[in-house]
């Protein structure tokens, strides 16, 4: 007994096991889990320290350990940094995110989420955490009480084991997978779950193949999507912010030109998932093998369609990544970043009408200083109210310049398009927290946080040419009369269906926000469970500034 559970091998993984498996609490927040966690904790211990001493080998035996130890460490910060900057853990969803994620990307969001006093932070409680599991397992080596206490706690551990796999549950969520409670088998979970979504490529791409659609238009309009990226509701002049974000594009509101809709949220707080669900005709926020998405539809419609995008480029794992799926749906693709967001108009193919653009901006995402040329530096720290700190005044000023630049950006886009028979259409992939409850601000955190509204209330905005105006006045005239209307975004797909007069059997009048069978109680599930309107009446939106 004093061999297997009183040894040092077990102590010291007995208590990393703990570090890396209790940040799960911040999850299931009850204390019946808690007790779970250290339940299993002494079983992986078990397992683990067994493992060690099958080599005879004393120095590979301690290589072992000391592996096993840095593995926990490095799982268990991650999981810190993930539950106190966005309140999550390692799941499918961050795999998703970090398979989506561009070397630039990842370079900004380190830059954004850490310095130098933040690593010297993690550097001292990792010399903490070693030097205590040292002396934890000297202290208790071959202890009679400790080890007995180890031999309950891991049994009731297997208990737990065999309890769940016989289909009991033991958290107040029903949460009934063991998996989710220990950080090795909770990483190997979401590899798994995010292998299934890439094994559902191949029937994305066999529906895709498969599209019939046609125009009933006899001079079919070309329609641009621009889809912006980080622009928060709350920092747009457009919708009442003090400060002139969106100068350019209040001008084209007051010649009418452009229909500005004041009720509309994005499914998600991910750019990954609501771009799916922005590109799916079933409003979809993930990858399943029945999945139409609307540039396929147009295209077969006799399209000449084009992605242009400032973030993700084909070869990658994902969706937007995949090279077959892309030349299914797109004519033209550009294949790399191109600097500030103006830069893509040069990348715009010379198409014969009617053509379906995509332009997928970088934006405002983080870091928003890198967003926007020198000559948009019209906003300063000493713009913004002193209950902020200077950093955070900066930093906003960084975001609202960013701002004033993608008007010019959506402005530059419309001036492109202005003497064609077309239409326009932006919005963003999801919004921005920019300090307006605390002293957070990004995304991705929205469902943990006292209010959704900032990352999942987004700007949305319709502009239509002179020439469109003219040839369906109707459909001009439906666009303004929906602007008040409750939009969700992983239904534009059936606006653009019949904004364009695309026949196809995808489309559903009753989900297109211009069609009179749109219901005024549509149903819209943000964050994949929570109904965006109930949660909505609960929460008051304030703003410390």
């Amino acid at each position: 007994m004093l061999k297997l559970w009183g040894n040092q091998y077990f102590l010291i993984l007995f208590i990393v096991n703990i570090l890396s498996n209790m940040i799960a609490v911040v999850r299931f927040d009850d204390a019946l889990s808690a007790f779970v966690i250290l339940c299993i904790s002494a079983v992986s211990a078990t397992v683990e320290s067994c493992i060690c001493r099958l080599f005879r080998n004393t120095t590979l035996s301690k290589c072992v350990l000391w592996f096993l130890v840095t593995l926990h460490l490095i799982v268990a910060i991650i999981d810190i940094f993930l539950a106190v900057n966005f309140q999550k853990l390692l799941s499918v969803a961050v795999v998703c995110i970090v398979a989506e994620t561009t070397s630039s990307e990842a370079s900004s969001f380190l830059s954004t989420y850490l310095d130098i006093r933040t690593v010297l932070c993690l550097i001292i409680a990792v010399v903490v955490v070693i030097w205590f599991s040292l002396w934890f397992s000297r202290r208790f080596e071959r202890n009679r009480v400790a080890a007995i206490i180890s031999i309950i706690l891991t049994a009731l551990g297997v208990t737990a084991y065999l309890s769940v796999a016989s289909g009991h549950t033991f958290n107040a969520d029903g949460i009934n997978s063991i998996s989710q409670l220990h950080s090795f088998t909770r990483l190997c979970h979401a590899s798994v779950k995010f292998k299934e979504i890439l094994g559902n490529m191949q029937s994305i791409r066999d529906i895709n193949r498969h599209v019939i659609a046609s125009s009933h238009q006899d001079e079919a309009p070309s329609v641009i999507v621009v889809i912006g990226e980080s622009f928060s509701k709350y920092h747009s002049s457009l919708y009442g912010y003090p400060k002139l974000t969106n100068p350019l594009l209040a001008a084209r509101a007051e010649d009418g030109s452009l229909s500005v809709f004041d009720d509309v949220v994005s499914l998600s707080d991910h750019t990954g998932v609501a771009l799916f669900s922005i590109f799916s005709a079933n409003g979809s926020d993930e990858p399943g093998n029945t999945d139409v998405l609307f540039p396929t539809c147009f295209r077969k419609a006799g399209y000449k369609t084009a992605l242009l995008d400032n973030q993700y480029f084909t070869g990658g794992y994902t969706w937007i990544t995949d090279i077959p799926l892309s030349e299914i749906m797109f004519d033209y693709r550009n294949q790399h970043e191109v600097g500030h967001d103006v830069n893509l108009l040069k990348e715009i193919p010379n198409f014969a009408d009617p053509q379906l653009i995509v332009i997928h901006l970088i934006g405002q995402h983080y870091t928003y200083a890198d967003r926007y040329p020198s000559e948009f530096k019209h906003f300063t720290a000493a713009d913004y109210s002193s209950a902020l700190t200077e950093d955070e005044r900066e930093m906003l000023a960084h975001y609202d310049n960013a701002s004033l630049y993608n008007d010019y950006v959506v402005e530059s886009i419309i001036r492109k398009f202005h003497d064609k028979n077309c239409l326009v259409v932006y919005f963003s992939d999801h919004g921005e927290e920019l300090y307006e409850i605390d002293d957070f601000m990004g995304h991705g955190n929205a469902a943990q946080r006292p209010t959704i509204d900032y990352q999942v209330r987004i700007p949305f905005m319709v502009w239509t040419s002179p020439q469109f105006q003219s040839k369906y006045p109707d459909v001009v005239k439906r666009i303004k009369e929906s602007v008040h209307k409750p939009i969700i975004t992983d239904y534009l797909a059936q606006f653009l269906f019949e904004a364009a007069g695309i026949d196809t059997k995808y489309y559903c009048p009753e989900l297109s926000f211009i069609n009179e069978k749109y219901p005024a109680d549509i149903s819209r599930i943000v964050l994949d469970d929570i109904d965006f309107d109930h949660r909505a009446k609960q929460e008051p939106i304030k703003s410390r500034y």
